[in-house]
Formats: C-alpha cells, sequence, structure tokens
C-alpha cells in the first residue's frame, strides 16, 4: 500500500506526459484526417484563406510528430517547445474555427488543446525535483 501512494504523490509531481501525448496524438488523427477527406469545410473557411486548409493539415502532422518525438527525447526544453508550438496551433485553429462558424462544438474542443498545451508549458517552466 505504501508504493501506491509514493506512485500518486509522484505522478503528481511530474510534466504532465500524458497531456502532451494525447495532444500529439490528436494533432496527427487531425491533420491525417484532413488530408484524407481534403474537403474544405464552412469551419476552415477562415484558415484556408490564411494558408490554404493543406498548410494547416501538414502543420499539424509536423508539429504532433514533433511534440510526440520530444517527448521521447525527455528533454525540458524540447518539450517546453513542443508543448509551446502546440498551444500555438490549437490556438489560431480555434480562433480560425470561431471566426467562421461561431457555434462550432469544434472551438471548444481546439481551446481545450490549447489549454491543455498551455498548462503542459507551465508545468515544464517550473524548477524540477
Amino acid at each position: 500500500m505504501m508504493g501506491s501512494s509514493l506512485f500518486w504523490r509522484g505522478a503528481w509531481r511530474r510534466e504532465p506526459w500524458w497531456a502532451e501525448f494525447w495532444s500529439g496524438m490528436t494533432a496527427i488523427a487531425w491533420g491525417g484526417l484532413g488530408v484524407a477527406v481534403s474537403v474544405v469545410g464552412p469551419s476552415m473557411s477562415v484558415l484556408a484563406q490564411l494558408g490554404g486548409t493543406s498548410f494547416w493539415q501538414q502543420a499539424a502532422l509536423v508539429l504532433g510528430a514533433m511534440q510526440l518525438s520530444f517527448l521521447v527525447v525527455d528533454a525540458r526544453w524540447l518539450r517546453w517547445a513542443g508543448a509551446a508550438a502546440m498551444a500555438w496551433f490549437w490556438a489560431v485553429l480555434t480562433l480560425g474555427i470561431w471566426a467562421a462558424v461561431p457555434g462550432a462544438p469544434g472551438v471548444a474542443v481546439y481551446a481545450g488543446w490549447c489549454g491543455i498545451n498551455l498548462y503542459s508549458s507551465v508545468r515544464l517552466l517550473r524548477p524540477h525535483d
């Protein structure tokens, strides 16, 4: 029983690797789905004007792969850079979709991913034990 409490106490103190992992996986899935479907929906209309939808899909694939690879390398500053880049990506995606279709449910989902990566960035900046 003692080992279990030590594990949970240690898990709270560690950086949120799970947030970075799922953010990277979601970005890769989002980018891959966008490449496979290759249809510009109304929610992507604003972002299509800012570099084209293929740019955002490729950015999702590259940034997601980058975040996952930085997680495997386990260097704090690389993990911070990956989380910061993904926070930027999800924030731009949120704003682009909100500008195109304000009531779209994706706005809340992408804002949540932005928040998760901001949380990761802040946690990675704190001194570690």
